[in-house]
């Protein structure tokens, strides 16, 4: 599948909150995806990027957003890794990866992100980034929702 990686479109947003709600099957009863009008204030004023397909393929149409990638700024000058993911018939293709590098390209700021300590492969594929755990969190979420604070250094 031929993609490329840019910033998001201030339009993209409607698509990019559509393409949350359907990233995570397997685990409905306990995600919940980010509503449309947070996902209008990152186009405008966060660093979305977008894997934008060049070609019919999997998805309808070129143009299709096939993956995405929130980051933002913290009020103790990191940047925040908030959320990347993949449509379910594009995973394997490298659109994540891609997102992730391109994130990572530019960055002036060590950049954290959470995830499930459980979730070993996650956890490795950040490792194999460049992050580092530098914390467990217990309850970060929800009392039974422990997260590690993963950070990378530019």
């Amino acid at each position: 599948m031929k993609y490329h990686i840019e910033t998001a479109k201030p339009d993209d947003f409607l698509n990019v909150a559509a393409l949350d709600r359907i990233a995570w099957p397997e685990v409905p009863e306990t995600y919940i995806p980010d509503g449309e009008h947070i996902w209008r204030v990152w186009c405008d004023y966060g660093s979305l990027l977008v894997a934008r397909v060049d070609e019919r393929g999997p998805l309808s149409q070129s143009g299709d957003i096939a993956g995405a990638l929130v980051a933002f700024p913290t009020r103790t000058n990191e940047i925040f890794l908030h959320k990347i993911f993949v449509h379910p018939v594009c995973r394997g293709s490298g659109i994540g990866s891609a997102l992730m590098q391109a994130a990572l390209k530019d960055a002036k700021a060590p950049v954290l992100l959470t995830v499930d300590p459980n979730n070993a492969p996650a956890v490795q594929l950040y490792k194999n980034f460049g992050f580092e755990v530098g914390q467990r969190i217990n309850g970060y979420y929800r009392p039974h929702e422990d997260r590690f604070l993963m950070v990378y250094r530019p």
